[in-house]
């Protein structure tokens, strides 16, 4: 008897995931099975949230590095990562009492965020998202023995502080902030961030426990002007920062970035602890060719430019079908409203015209679905012309 063949193979928790989720990879397989069927080039995938590719400097730092020279090259490392990375990472915060100290290389922003979650929020407190969510924000959680809470944003995409404020209660042990937002775009300004730590600061004095502040910053060098980011630190001390170098290197499948600690979080114990969760949550270290390309590479710094401008191309299309969107201040995606009620027909009557998008039930938004920019310009014309045509045909 076969795995898939409904048997109980699995654990119940992982049978109600797959069930309820898995939209973003579904699409990725949709996407596939149509270029399998009419050709690359007639379909728009724009599931996955997959970087542009690499640059050439990006491409020959890992070169070096995978020909790198030195005492167990293929070795185990301290789990946190090699001293000299730590370091350099704790000049990219740029804060001041940021130090190699607060900082943990890791397997990506996934990896970051799981650690936060093991080393400082204890077992069964909840976690509140801000919808709308990165799907697999609940998967890190739970995964953890933390239950979501969910609570929305404002029609703007901007933080809801009054709906925060009512939704944080004893239970409560950290807020995951994702900004750039994954999937709205939403950048947190000065203010919202300076309002939210009003409202994390009252919630302690009320219930005399801190709320960790964990802020997804994936797409913190893929931000549009005149957006720009801010730094939580400067706001709130009971945060942690969670960053990667996927997107804005292009490097995704090497699953690199860290996790950095406010000042006041760090210290040895924080420093043992965060080994140990490295360990427990089975990563060990992060990848080592990975650890040393970054060294290899002088600068972290990378151009928005290419994504800017297919944002702009799709922005135009989703207006040209007549369509509302949000906009996009930052990262990879257009958050846009279904014009019709039935959201996933409309996301099929795409799929139809070999554009796939993922529909908003997938981030705790059904009326609307998500695009991701970041392809082919070919592929962005095969999307306008998809959105043009299923706009303009009746629902149902």
């Amino acid at each position: 008897m076969s795995a898939g063949s409904g048997d109980g193979t699995v654990a119940a928790w992982v049978r109600g995931e797959v069930e309820a989720g898995g939209w973003v990879r579904a699409g990725a397989a949709t996407a596939q099975r149509l270029r399998e069927r009419y050709g690359a080039d007639a379909v728009a995938d724009l599931s996955l949230g997959q970087p542009l590719e690499a640059s050439e400097a990006v491409r020959q730092a890992f070169v070096r590095a995978a020909a790198a020279v030195r005492p167990r090259r293929f070795g185990y490392m301290p789990n946190l990562g090699y001293p000299e990375l730590r370091e350099r990472i704790a000049e990219d915060v740029d804060v001041a009492g940021v130090t190699a100290q607060s900082v943990a290389v890791t397997v990506g922003a996934a990896g970051a965020i799981s650690m936060a979650l093991r080393a400082f929020v204890e077992a069964g407190s909840e976690v509140v998202v801000l919808a709308p969510y990165f799907s697999e924000f609940r998967l890190y959680s739970e995964v953890c023995g933390h239950p979501l809470r969910v609570v929305g944003s404002a029609e703007d995409g901007s933080l809801d502080l009054d709906a925060i404020a009512a939704t944080l209660n004893d239970a409560t042990g950290a807020l995951i902030l994702n900004t750039p937002c994954n999937p709205s775009g939403h950048v947190a300004t000065e203010e919202e961030l300076r309002g939210l730590a009003l409202v994390l600061g009252a919630h302690r004095g009320q219930s005399g426990r801190p709320v960790l502040l964990i802020v997804d910053e994936v797409y913190r060098r893929l931000i549009y002007p005149p957006h720009r980011p801010v730094e939580p630190f400067h706001h709130y001390e009971h945060s942690v920062l969670c960053r990667s170098f996927s997107k804005d290197l292009g490097v995704a499948g090497e699953r690199i970035g860290y996790l950095a600690l406010h000042p006041s979080l760090t210290g040895a114990e924080s420093e043992a602890g965060l080994a140990l969760c490295q360990r427990a949550l089975g990563y060990v270290n992060a990848p080592a060719t990975a650890q040393l390309a970054l060294l290899e590479l002088q600068s972290w710094e990378a151009s928005a430019t290419p994504y800017r401008e297919r944002r702009d191309i799709i922005a135009s299309a989703v207006a040209a079908a007549g369509l509302q969107a949000a906009e996009c201040q930052g990262g990879l995606y257009l958050w846009v409203r279904s014009p019709w009620e039935d959201t996933m027909a409309f996301t099929a009557a795409l799929a139809e015209r070999r554009a796939v998008v993922v529909p908003g039930v997938a981030f705790g938004v059904p009326d609307h679905f998500r695009i991701c920019f970041s392809v082919e310009r070919p592929a962005l014309q095969v999307a306008a012309q998809a959105l043009l045509e299923a706009a303009a045909s009746r629902e149902g």
